[in-house]
């Protein structure tokens, strides 16, 4: 996904051309969906994984380039050796030739491999050579230049074994898919844990203002009942106590501010950004309404999760590892063949000939030239191995029973944590509508006893227990409103699929 243009906007201004109101301390204000644009681009993991899905995808291209053509060109240019070597004539002492060797050589190797796992090849082999020997005996250095012209037809083709450049396709494509489920995978677990962040975040900012309001609320409290103890109107115990009771709501909002800013800290590395970096995430408690059907949450579920397809992935490549672990104690068969064109300078060419001349010479010797020519079948049968091969036969088949096991258990897996997420949203549902006519309560409730208060029908204590009555039931509803959110983003994981939007998250081109 791309980064929005409000995000776009909002991250330039932190940087130094930015307005200097923004570059003095104004925070960065993001929505959930900023926070998750900016995650899904710039947190670690969803990097990484772009980065593991780019290895697989180039793998295929790989794979997928072993079917083509291939041309090698090499190059000795130039080769060149001398040094001493014994000769030996039968019943005489042995003498000592330089043997001197300098060679421009050229190979070129084009191949075209075939769906049968074989391959045609066309090799064209060139080379000048010049030798020397210098005759210990005869103290006299003899010389001598060749030009060697090859050009070859090769064909090999492999009977009675897997075909491993098909296989190695289907294994590169099963890959492929797999590292496409794990990134969608991937994105919808940074989504539900920049869900998680932003709310915590959010959660932390609520609690700070709710401590706020308190503090507000206590304050006019004191204010209130130190005018009344001066005017002799309530005991000096109760005033006393409503300057405990201010002191301890300044504690609680202390408190507040320092989670606040670990909270902000946890979400900045979860999104991506740089610690120094000023935040702040905005949201309302709007409740949008979606209804689930239970067995469509499931079927959906159980037809897209990547851990179904994972596992019959897994499933398949453990079969053909088995596939190819057992092919290696059964009779193999090659058979290859090759038609060659070869021809040599002549020897009594002039040594000081050109290389055009040489090269003329080996091809009009090749022209002249009975071809070569050869066929050769090869079988090959195992014999005695020592066990080893049964033994991987046997560990590749356990591979194999488990991730047939795996699979049916991931089956029973995901079935039970729908139906879980399915409960937990309905009750968060239920908590949300409960506690906000419980917070409405409240609020009326404590501006009733705040003006009981002011007229002197009840203590300070009563009104401090009726602020905390408020205070606890603003905590809950945030809390419920926020186990609700969550509870949400976990069904959308869980099923992927869009509730409020009624749409499937699953990728077409899976």
């Amino acid at each position: 996904m791309m980064i929005s243009a409000y995000l776009v906007t909002a991250l330039l201004a932190l940087s130094p051309t930015a307005d200097p109101a923004m570059a003095a301390g104004e925070p960065v204000v993001l929505t959930l969906q900023n926070a998750i644009d900016l995650a899904l681009e710039q947190s670690y993991e969803a990097r990484r994984e772009r980065l593991i899905l780019l290895s697989s995808e180039q793998n295929v291209q790989a794979q997928k380039g072993r079917f083509r053509t291939q041309a090698n060109l090499t190059l000795n240019a130039p080769y060149f050796q001398q040094d001493v070597q014994s000769f030996r004539i039968p019943d005489e002492v042995p003498y000592y030739n330089t043997v001197g060797t300098l060679r421009w050589q050229s190979q070129l190797r084009i191949t075209q491999p075939l769906p049968t796992d074989g391959r045609f090849a066309l090799v064209s082999n060139l080379y000048h050579s010049r030798e020397s020997v210098f005759k210990d005996q005869e103290d006299f250095t003899d010389k001598a230049k060749r030009f060697y012209s090859s050009f070859r037809l090769e064909f090999s083709q492999p009977l009675l074994v897997p075909n491993s450049l098909k296989l190695g396709m289907e294994r590169a494509n099963l890959q492929y898919e797999q590292a496409q489920r794990q990134y969608l995978r991937t994105e919808l677990d940074v989504v539900y844990e920049v869900t998680a962040a932003f709310y915590s975040l959010y959660s932390a900012t609520r609690r700070l203002e709710i401590t706020d309001q308190e503090v507000k609320q206590q304050e006019e409290t004191n204010d209130l009942a130190q005018r009344k103890f001066g005017a002799g109107l309530i005991p000096e115990v109760e005033a006393l106590q409503t300057e405990v009771d201010l002191a301890q709501s300044h504690n609680r909002r202390l408190e507040a501010e320092g989670a606040l800013l670990r909270t902000e800290d946890e979400f900045k590395m979860t999104v991506g950004l740089l610690l120094d970096e000023k935040v702040a995430v905005k949201t309302d408690f709007a409740m949008t309404e979606f209804q689930v059907d239970e067995q469509m949450a499931i079927d959906h579920g159980l037809k897209n999760r990547s851990e179904i397809r994972e596992g019959q992935i897994n499933r398949r490549l453990a079969e053909i590892t088995l596939k190819e672990t057992d092919a290696r104690s059964t009779i193999h068969a090659d058979i290859s063949a090759y038609y060659d064109l070869t021809g040599v300078s002549d020897p009594y060419l002039e040594y000081g000939s050109s290389v055009s001349q040489f090269f003329h010479s080996s091809i009009s010797d090749l022209k002249r030239r009975p071809r070569n020519r050869g066929v050769t079948f090869t079988v090959s049968l195992p014999l005695w191995d020592s066990g080893v091969n049964r033994a991987e036969v046997a560990a590749a088949r356990a591979t194999l029973d488990r991730n047939e096991l795996t699979e049916s258990e991931n089956v029973r897996q995901v079935t039970q944590q729908i139906k879980a997420v399915l409960t937990r949203l309905q009750e968060t549902r239920g908590r949300v509508d409960v506690l906000r006519r419980t917070q409405e309560v409240a609020e009326r409730s404590y501006a009733i006893s705040q003006a009981r208060f002011d007229n002197g029908d009840i203590t300070s204590q009563e009104l401090a227990l009726d602020r905390e009555r408020l205070t606890q039931s603003r905590t809950n509803y945030l809390q419920a409103y926020i186990d609700y959110q969550l509870a949400a983003a976990d069904l959308k994981r869980n099923t992927l699929y869009d509730w409020e939007k009624g749409q499937s998250l699953v990728r077409d081109n899976f």
